[in-house]
């Protein structure tokens, strides 16, 4: 199943229903995740992806409401500053595969949640266990820093920066 097509997230980082999501514990299951799946090892790229809030990254996502083949295609604008959206952002932040960013072309900035139709997804951030092999492979060192400037289909510009300590 392509992320396009895939079902709403439901809430992580050991919240329930209601209570307030734990970034840090979705941040360290996303880790463990990728640990286990040979993506990433102890050491520096890992210790920066327990740092990395991409909530404050990548604030907003898209998330399909309608079943594949359905049209038009529906799809929600999630924020992370509507608490309500919170614990399914979490889950498409941290669940990792690609994270759906921007819907027609729109621009970035200044978008309000809400649902969508027609049209298609037009910019996505890269499966994390991509990312997390291909930092793997810079063999970084600690005081180095990754700048990531719109590597994708070229729609989002905002890139993105992983500090190492």
């Amino acid at each position: 199943m392509s992320t396009l097509d895939s079902v709403p997230a439901g809430p992580v980082g050991g919240a329930s229903a209601g209570a307030e999501p734990d970034p840090a514990a979705a941040r360290a299951a996303m880790v463990a995740r990728l640990e286990a799946e040979g993506s990433l090892r102890p050491g520096p790229v890992r210790d920066a992806l327990l740092a990395l809030p991409r909530e404050v990254l990548i604030p907003q996502a898209y998330v399909r409401r309608s079943g594949p083949g359905e049209e038009p295609p529906r799809w929600d604008l999630l924020d992370w500053s509507a608490p309500q959206d919170r614990p399914e952002l979490l889950g498409l932040l941290y669940g990792g595969a690609s994270v759906l960013v921007q819907h027609d072309g729109e621009a970035l900035l200044g978008r309000a949640r809400g649902t969508r139709l027609g049209a298609s997804i037009t910019s996505m951030s890269t499966v994390m266990g991509l990312t997390a092999e291909l930092l793997e492979e810079l063999d970084l060192r600690p005081g180095l820093r990754v700048l990531d400037v719109g590597t994708g289909a070229g729609g989002d510009r905002r890139g993105g920066l992983l500090g190492l300590r």
